[in-house]
């Protein structure tokens, strides 16, 4: 359904249009509220007759029933009726809208509904800037570290396979495979043998769905023809080469979210994550980070806890609900594929990486390297030349 305008007819039901407003407002508890666009939209419910009017940027007013949802463009005061269910939501980054309630006790919204579930009323895929757009052909053995950026980052494996841990939890991407990073999400990337991938970086004006990020997706051949037209654009220097790559990057989006949009609205709820779930992901992002960023340092499972205010047994459990294995073994894994990066490198001796890993010795460096990759450190090196 289209936004409509407002009306007392399209209204019936619902509430009126005021002309003015301001007798019925006289006496009524003025709360005024500021709404930002975000991944989530507060469902309120009226309690009593509620007006309605806004105050700056562009604001849409939805309408909750038992058998659809309606949408109009508040521009003018509405007084709602009572057990009316709605929402506000800004057309582009915030908007304001003064309440007047029939008592002073503050709006509150009763529940959460996903913005998702309301696209259909929204301009969400706009691309805003397309930062990066590069193909990359890997040897065996890839490993990158490590990083987290303001931008969105989409990862398409053309041949190959590519490991990408993104907050801690390892997705092993193969052909055809894309993932959409989210913004500041610490991720690494690693892959066995060798690799082909396209990676690129890029900000919307609209939050992304969550239920395309950070998810591994396999691309219909519809879309794989999508990538194939944003590859060959890549090395075209034409007039508007930069426009038409951002404008497949927004086909390739909408594609993905009308693909997947039927069967999030049937798996999964439109209630908010409880508290506690959005802090402990956000504990184990934060841990990933601190082992990453200390990989070369010695760092006991305490040091670790300790960093990020938990006990140690209250780590190991969330450790092993988000990423799957207990922290000291996904330490190990990191500490060991940057021990294969050094051995590539070159400049360092068995006895010095050992040393600077945190080992205790090369030989106790070289059993770890071998219970885990089934080769000795010396093999792995013979192997590259």
């Amino acid at each position: 359904m289209q936004t409509q305008n407002l009306g007392n007819i399209v209204l019936r039901g619902y509430g009126t249009v005021l002309s003015d407003g301001s007798e019925q407002k006289k006496g009524m508890f003025e709360q005024t509220i500021s709404f930002e666009s975000g991944e989530q939209v507060g469902c309120y419910e009226t309690d009593g007759t509620w007006i309605l009017d806004y105050q700056s940027g562009m604001s849409l007013l939805v309408l909750y029933d038992a058998q659809n949802t309606q949408t109009f463009y508040l521009d003018r005061s509405v007084a709602l009726h009572p057990c009316v269910r709605f929402s506000i939501i800004p057309l582009r980054n915030t908007c304001t809208v003064s309440f007047f309630l029939p008592n002073d006790t503050p709006a509150e919204p009763v529940a959460f509904v996903r913005t998702e579930s309301l696209y259909a009323y929204l301009p969400q895929m706009e691309c805003e800037k397309l930062y990066t757009f590069f193909y990359q052909e890997s040897a065996r053995d890839f490993y990158f570290r490590g990083e987290r950026h303001e931008p969105y980052e989409m990862v398409y494996v053309d041949k190959g396979k590519l490991h990408n841990v993104v907050n801690g939890q390892d997705y092993l991407l193969e052909q055809q495979d894309l993932m959409i990073i989210g913004r500041n999400d610490w991720h690494i990337q690693y892959a066995d043998n060798t690799v082909s991938f396209l990676t690129i970086s890029f900000s919307m004006k609209n939050a992304i769905p969550p239920c395309i990020i950070n998810r591994k997706l396999t691309l219909p051949p519809k879309l794989k023809a999508t990538i194939s037209l944003m590859l060959q654009e890549r090395d075209n220097q034409s007039l508007y080469s930069y426009d038409y790559l951002e404008s497949l990057l927004r086909i390739l989006l909408i594609e993905l979210m009308r693909a997947l949009h039927s069967e999030e609205q049937a798996h999964e709820p439109k209630l908010t994550l409880p508290s506690t779930a959005c802090e402990e992901n956000r504990i184990v992002d934060t841990a990933v980070q601190i082992i990453s960023q200390r990989i070369r340092k010695k760092m006991t499972l305490e040091e670790l806890a300790s960093s990020v205010h938990v006990s140690v047994s209250y780590l190991y459990r969330i450790f092993n609900s988000y990423i799957g294995m207990p922290p000291g073994k996904y330490i190990a894994r990191i500490r060991l594929e940057e021990c294969k990066t050094l051995l590539r490198e070159g400049e360092l001796s068995m006895g010095d990486i050992a040393k600077t890993m945190g080992f205790s010795s090369a030989q106790h460096f070289s059993k770890q390297f071998r219970r885990y990759f089934g080769i000795t450190p010396t093999e792995y090196v013979k192997s590259l030349r």
